[in-house]
C-alpha cells in the first residue's frame, strides 16, 4: 500500500542528512536536496528541491499523506510576480494544466513511483506541474498536477500552502497527498522520489502593453540577503498512511564572495 507525493525539486548538489525515525516507526528513510539558481544573495531566483524516499529492506515505502517542506528564514516574497493569475482547483483537475492561464505558472517537476513492496527501479510519472491556487486565508497555495499515463495510469491535483515559520526557517510549504492508483482498480503505488521546482526558469509569462501581447519572464523569490553560518537550511518531514514518520535536512552553501 502506498501513496503519491508531490510538492511538492534541484544547480547545485547537496549533502543530504537523514534525520532518524521515532523508535516506534518503520524503517522509512528519506534524503532532500535543495538549490537556488542563481545562488546570489538578495537575488530572485529558482528554488529547487527533491527527495528520495526508500526503507532499509529495501521494500517500496508505505503510502505517503503528506510532507512539509521548510525553508530557510529571509527569503524574500514580496517582490515576486510569480503567480500572476490564479488557477481554479476543479479547472485542474477536469482539464490539467491546459484549464490554468499561463501566468499562474509557478514551476514544474517529474516523479518516481513503484507499486507497493516491489523491488524494481519504479516507474516514471514525467510531468508534475505547480500553479498558483486561490488563497482564502492570504498565504501563497500551491497547486501541484500530476500527469502519469504509461505504465502508472494517474492523473490528480492536490495543494500546498506556504506558512509563517520560526527559528532557523522562515516559511513552510504544508502539502496533504492524495492516494494515487497504479492502475484504475489497481493497489495504490509508493513514491520513490519527486523533483520540483518553483521559480521563474522556463517559465513565460504574458501581458498586455500598448494594446499588443508582450512576453517577459516572471521575478522569482528573492535569496535571503544574509547567509547563516554554515549556509541555507532546508528539512522536510514526511507522514506516512501507517501513521509513521521520518524527515530529512539539507543545506544550500553561501554564494561565493563575488556573487555576494
Amino acid at each position: 500500500m502506498s501513496r503519491y507525493v508531490a510538492i511538492t525539486a534541484l544547480a547545485v548538489a547537496f549533502v543530504a542528512v537523514l534525520a532518524p525515525t521515532s523508535a516506534l516507526a518503520l524503517s522509512e528513510q528519506a534524503t532532500l536536496d535543495a538549490s537556488f539558481s542563481p545562488n546570489r544573495l538578495a537575488t530572485p531566483t529558482t528554488i529547487t528541491f527533491g527527495f528520495h524516499l526508500a526503507t532499509t529492506e529495501g521494500t517500496a515505502p508505505p503510502p505517503l499523506t503528506g510532507m512539509n517542506l521548510e525553508m530557510p528564514a529571509g527569503m524574500n516574497y514580496t517582490t515576486t510576480t510569480l503567480g500572476l493569475a490564479i488557477c481554479q482547483p476543479a479547472a485542474l483537475a477536469a482539464k490539467g494544466l491546459a484549464g490554468c492561464p499561463t501566468n499562474s505558472r509557478l514551476g514544474y517537476g517529474s516523479a518516481n513511483v513503484e507499486v507497493p513492496f516491489g523491488t524494481g527501479s519504479g516507474h516514471e510519472i514525467p510531468e508534475i506541474q505547480a500553479v498558483s491556487g486561490p488563497s482564502p486565508k492570504g498565504n501563497l497555495t500551491v497547486l501541484f498536477y500530476a500527469n502519469g499515463l504509461y505504465p502508472v495510469y494517474a492523473q490528480l491535483s492536490f495543494s500546498g500552502e506556504v506558512l509563517p515559520d520560526t527559528g532557523r526557517f522562515g516559511s513552510q510549504l504544508a502539502t496533504t497527498v492524495p492516494l494515487i492508483t497504479s492502475v484504475p482498480g489497481g493497489p495504490d503505488v509508493s513514491v520513490l522520489s519527486v523533483t520540483s521546482t518553483i521559480g521563474p526558469s522556463h517559465l513565460t509569462y504574458y501581458k498586455h502593453v500598448h494594446g499588443r501581447l508582450v512576453s517577459f519572464h516572471p521575478r522569482g523569490v528573492s535569496v535571503p540577503a544574509r547567509c547563516p553560518r554554515g549556509g541555507f537550511p532546508f528539512a522536510a518531514e514526511f507522514t506516512f498512511l501507517d501513521g509513521s514518520h521520518t524527515s530529512a535536512q539539507t543545506t544550500v552553501p553561501c554564494p561565493p564572495a563575488r556573487h555576494r
